[in-house]
């Protein structure tokens, strides 16, 4: 084959190569352009559908008058020092013997969760002064002062189907525990009343003039 022979066979095979190498340059082009090459370079996965909730609780609400307390007043450790509520009345109208002092106290269920028990533990009883001429009475043992302490459903206190195990007969301040386990009676929303009775008996010892007591009460819902 002569030397120009060579050259025509060179020019016709020269536009296929062309049209070849164009059209892998626009494969390529479109590879990028849909984004298939750069899928390879990366893995992504995406959790939409993420959730969690908190469980509900019992939240204790105490009313007795205008005072409110709630056991979310310190919300960190469901737990209220309520002051504004005094169960045994109150020092500024001191009893003579034969008086009494009756307080009212509501509480209701506030939270999301239902109640089992509801409870009332008695603290330390101090009855002071504890010297002087005479020696002042002890009104914390010596049944001279006592304490009667009842509930009942409801928002008011009818003492028509008072709960049996959860009341304290007239006698000295209680030192034991009780428990309500009723929890049909401590559901959310529910609300129940109890009756706090205080009392210097008519034949109280002389000694206990000016003598007064002290005794904080815990009312725990669970």
């Amino acid at each position: 084959m002569d030397r120009r022979t060579r050259r025509a066979d060179r020019q016709r095979h020269r536009p296929l190569v062309l049209v070849t190498a164009t059209a892998a340059a626009v494969g390529l082009l479109a590879l990028g352009a849909n984004g298939t090459l750069a899928s390879w370079t990366s893995a992504v996965i995406t959790n939409n559908t993420n959730s969690v909730a908190a469980a509900t609780a019992v939240i204790l609400q105490e009313t007795s008058g205008a005072a409110t307390c709630r056991s979310s007043d310190d919300p960190s450790n469901a737990y209220a020092s309520c002051t504004t509520i005094n169960k045994y009345g109150g020092t500024a109208t001191p009893l003579s013997p034969g008086d009494s002092r009756t307080v009212y106290v509501t509480f209701t269920n506030i939270g999301a969760k239902n109640g089992s028990t509801f409870s009332l533990t008695p603290g330390t009883c101090a009855s002071s002064p504890t010297t002087g001429t005479p020696t002042p009475g002890n009104l914390c043992t010596d049944g001279d002062l006592t304490i009667s302490v009842s509930c009942n459903n409801g928002t008011t206190y009818t003492g028509t189907s008072p709960w049996a195990d959860l009341s304290y007969s007239a006698a000295a301040p209680p030192t034991a525990a009780l428990s309500h386990t009723t929890a049909a009676d401590l559901t959310v929303g529910a609300s129940w009343t109890c009756r706090i009775v205080t009392t210097l008996i008519l034949g109280a010892n002389v000694n206990a003039q000016g003598v007064q007591v002290t005794q904080p009460l815990t009312w725990t819902l669970t």
